[in-house]
């Protein structure tokens, strides 16, 4: 078996399709004939410019997540439906369900050696070896799964898992009021909003948002509710399950500006 080492934030593992698994977090499963290489860009040279690192993020606990996403670095020609479908199916078949997520909830420093064309999340509760086996599942013995694709990569991230709420009079025109204000979806993207009684809740899934971020949205919500935002709660999602402590996280590695590669995002 041929082992390919990728120069990226996180060190990534490319593998042949039903060759060794490694004991690592983060892997990719080569759909082409042989492993691809993706370089990376090296040590910054002096006065070469940075972008900035994570969010500044304090709203974390179970508000954040480790996931895992499997990630689809694809030819133009690639049919991206059809490989969707079949990793869809192939997780159905374990029991587990995929997801579109925005590519945004991988490093910024990796998106510019790895860009997917198409990114999709497992259940928080999923593993990196589930990860794999669904991907190995929906290609084995089946090319056209493998068509234009040149890596399937399945690797953990760190996402937000957030839910605003709000008591109000009319929650149905509150919410109404905020998805014709446009605010929350500018600062949010996809998010879902639910009522119960006299209680609304705008819950969000997706790349870690930054404090200023989630403070825009309360005001949001709150100046569509004519209150304060003290009075918009954030919370969690979910409130079982493992949450993570971002004061002991790892800082991303620096995005090298100017040096990203173009490329188009689909599926999220």
């Amino acid at each position: 078996m041929r082992r390919v080492l990728i120069a990226a934030p996180a060190v990534l593992l490319s593998i042949v399709l039903g060759g060794c698994t490694d004991g690592g977090g983060v892997s990719a499963v080569s759909a082409a004939s042989g492993p691809a290489t993706v370089t990376g860009a090296g040590p910054a040279e002096e006065g070469q410019d940075l972008g900035n690192g994570r969010p500044h993020v304090t709203f974390d606990g179970l508000m954040v997540r480790r996931q895992v996403v499997i990630a689809v670095e694809s030819s133009n020609d690639a049919d991206l439906a059809g490989i969707r479908t079949d990793l869809e199916s192939a997780a159905a078949a374990t029991g587990s369900a995929l997801a579109g997520i925005s590519p945004d909830v991988l490093e910024p420093a990796l998106l510019q050696r790895m860009v997917p064309e198409l990114i999709l999340a497992i259940p928080a509760t999923a593993t990196v070896d589930d990860g794999r086996a669904i991907v190995q599942k929906a290609t084995e013995g089946r090319e056209s799964a493998r068509a234009g694709v040149d890596n399937f990569y399945v690797l953990p991230v760190l996402v937000h898992d957030l839910r605003f709420s709000a008591t109000t009079g009319d929650p149905a025109a509150l919410s109404a009021a905020v998805d014709k204000e446009g605010i929350v979806s500018d600062a949010l993207g996809n998010y879902e909003t639910t009522v119960e009684g006299q209680q609304i809740s705008i819950t969000y899934t997706g790349p870690l948002l930054g404090d200023e971020t989630v403070e825009s949205v309360r005001t949001g919500i709150a100046r569509q509710a004519h209150v304060e935002a003290s009075a918009i709660a954030v919370g969690p999602r979910a409130t079982t399950g493992t949450g993570v402590d971002m004061a002991t996280e790892p800082e991303w590695d620096p995005e090298l500006l100017g040096t990203a590669k173009e490329h188009t995002h689909a599926g999220s």
